[in-house]
């Protein structure tokens, strides 16, 4: 259903004009604008299917335009407008999809206003100008509904299909399990709608069982469900296991990590609602994505009547801080903008450059979580403190020795920090943030496993993932005549994850390689592999070698020349698979992008 909100602006309108709602979305927006309104306003949209420029609604004039473009073939569309009226004209205006938002198109002064509707987006404009002082007066929109992205169902076969829908709802509060002998049982969900509670029925067998823990999320606190992992039994075609993730917490394995694992997740979207198929057993499950809005953080400091806006883009590269030894006098941000480096600039630094401070962040494998600092009434901000997902903390730019401070706080649980706005007259006066979900991880890259037999008596596939930053330390361990286990210490998110021993234990003694993480990274592992007759005759892994960017460690095991080579140029090493029984037969690798992590490490 197309909802026509009726136009923010002049009340005296000269001449109206009206783009109709008879479009699928809107690709292309184009301002221009002179020291004090908005001058020229158009809009190209996609009809049809097919691309339909749109007409300048006042003269076109030599005035400086922005434009701003919206992707609708990556599922990219307008939400929403804001933007500043003053004395019968429109100063400025500002746009936001459901992935960006533009830079403040004009003059920051007047009335505020804004246009959007919960679960809709633009699809058309209507509006007025005046031609005796070209200028727009007002704007108005047409809005439709977006519906959700739905992901088949993932699991066993068999059952009965079911679906919660999910048009109307906003997130998913609450979910119930009862595991029984054959697996899970079945779910139940609890969803969010016109922000009240709603049950949703039991979707499998409400018989004997087991309850498990229940899985509540605080949609009060913009927490939100991201993901579910989860493994089903190839032959009964029952779940054994479900798991769930939201932007702040995991929930535990509920069930059984055994059988074929499967993942439903959507990249920078929250899971609205379920359907799936069940019987006696949960059979399988799949769900409805919405994507995440754009959260814009209220502004901390002192006003001033020189605001700034840079919009929302990908992410932050880097910041560059100039302060004096009483306030921070300026500040620029270098951002991601789909493949290009942007950068802006705000305040004055009065040519102090040997008061310039830089921090990188090593983008799109790192973003800027956090920003504390603190400011002093009816003055500026005095310091700015940076954190990022990998757990650094920038030095304090700035000072606290200028009197009473107050505190500055930047943050939203599980979301990336992606602009900045705020005002400045002479030096920062005061800082706001927009955030967005948090981004997806760099595509990595499962290479084969390599080596000698995959089979053989207690022999088994194992995968220590990919969901790693790096490698930071191996065991190895020997037997009479070749590797008989591995062991692998990683990092993820500043913390130290410690893998399983893949293998078997040995009396022969347990050698190690440590790297000098993080600026040290595997590039390769090399190994031999044979047949060692007496145990079934397995061809297994004799040797292993890792080369990093410093150095190639020693050859451990027996035997120094190489029959095999994991190395992919460009790319390093992060995770381990492969397979074992009482002795190591396989190994593979999981590789990522090499980036500049010494940069990022001090």
């Amino acid at each position: 259903m197309i909802q026509r909100l009726e136009t923010v602006g002049s009340k005296v309108q000269e001449k109206t004009w009206d783009d109709g709602s008879e479009h699928d979305d809107v690709t292309a927006i184009y301002v221009s604008f002179t020291d004090d309104r908005v001058r020229d306003f158009c809009v190209d949209y996609i009809t049809d299917g097919q691309s339909e420029n749109g007409l300048y609604k006042t003269p076109l004039s030599p005035n400086f335009t922005m434009t701003f473009n919206i992707n609708h073939r990556e599922n990219e569309y307008l939400q929403s407008f804001e933007g500043y009226f003053d004395g019968g004209t429109i100063r400025a205006l500002q746009f936001k999809t459901n992935l960006k938002v533009s830079q403040m198109m004009g003059y920051i002064y007047g009335t505020k206003f804004s246009l959007a509707v919960d679960g809709k987006k633009i699809i058309g404009f209507h509006g007025s100008f005046s031609n005796y002082y070209p200028s727009l007066e007002s704007l108005g929109a047409y809005f439709t509904g977006i519906a959700p992205t739905r992901m088949e169902a993932r699991g066993g076969k068999g059952g009965t299909k079911w679906d919660d829908g999910s048009p109307d709802h906003e997130g998913v509060t609450k979910i119930e399990i009862r595991s029984g002998v054959e697996g899970i049982q079945y779910i139940k969900f609890e969803y969010v709608i016109n922000g009240k509670t709603k049950h949703g029925p039991i979707r499998g067998r409400s018989g004997k069982g087991i309850p498990l823990p229940l899985f509540e999320i605080n949609h009060f606190k913009n927490e939100y469900l991201v993901s579910v992992d989860g493994y089903y039994n190839e032959g009964s075609g029952i779940i054994q296991g479900l798991q769930f993730k939201t932007n702040i917490n995991t929930s535990e394995m509920m069930g059984f990590e055994i059988g074929k694992r499967f993942s439903i997740a959507s990249p920078g979207k929250k899971i609205t609602g379920f359907h799936g198929y069940a019987g006696k057993n949960l059979n399988s499950l799949g769900a409805y994505f919405q994507t995440l809005p754009i959260t814009k953080l209220e502004v901390q400091g002192n006003g001033s009547n020189f605001n700034w806006d840079d919009g929302a883009y990908d992410g932050v590269r880097k910041v560059y801080v100039y302060h004096d030894s009483n306030y921070v006098n300026s500040i620029a941000f270098d951002y991601e903008n789909s493949g290009r480096v942007v950068t802006r600039k705000h305040g004055t630094n009065n040519g102090k450059v040997n008061q310039e401070k830089e921090f990188v962040v090593n983008f799109p494998n790192e973003y800027i979580t956090s920003v504390g600092g603190t400011f002093v009434d009816r003055g500026g901000i005095t310091s700015l403190t940076f954190k990022t997902s990998k757990g650094r903390i920038s030095p304090t730019y700035g000072t606290l020795s200028n009197g009473s401070h107050t505190k500055l706080v930047l943050e939203n649980n599980g979301c990336a920090l992606v602009g900045f706005y705020g005002s400045s007259y002479g030096l920062i006066n005061s800082l706001g943030a927009y955030f967005s979900p948090t981004p997806p991880p760099p595509a990595g890259e499962k290479l084969e496993a390599l080596g000698g037999s995959n089979d053989g008596d207690g022999s088994a596939s194992w995968d220590d993932g990919s969901n790693f930053d790096g490698v930071r330390k191996i065991y190895i361990g020997k037997g009479e005549v070749s590797i008989a286990f591995v062991k692998f210490l990683y990092n993820k998110d500043s913390a130290v994850v410690i893998g399983a021993d893949h293998g078997s234990n040995t009396l022969h003694g347990v050698e190690e390689f440590e790297l000098d993480y993080p600026s040290e990274y595997i590039t390769t592992v090399e190994g031999n592999y044979d047949i060692v007759h007496g145990s079934d005759d397995l061809n297994v892994i004799l040797m292993l070698r890792f080369k990093t960017n410093k150095r190639t460690s020693p050859a451990f095991g027996f035997g120094k020349i190489s029959s095999f080579v994991h190395h992919k140029k460009g790319y390093k090493i992060v995770g381990f698979h492969g397979i074992s029984g009482n002795m190591l037969q396989q190994i593979g690798v999981h590789v990522l992008p090499i980036t500049d992590e010494a940069s990022t490490s001090n």
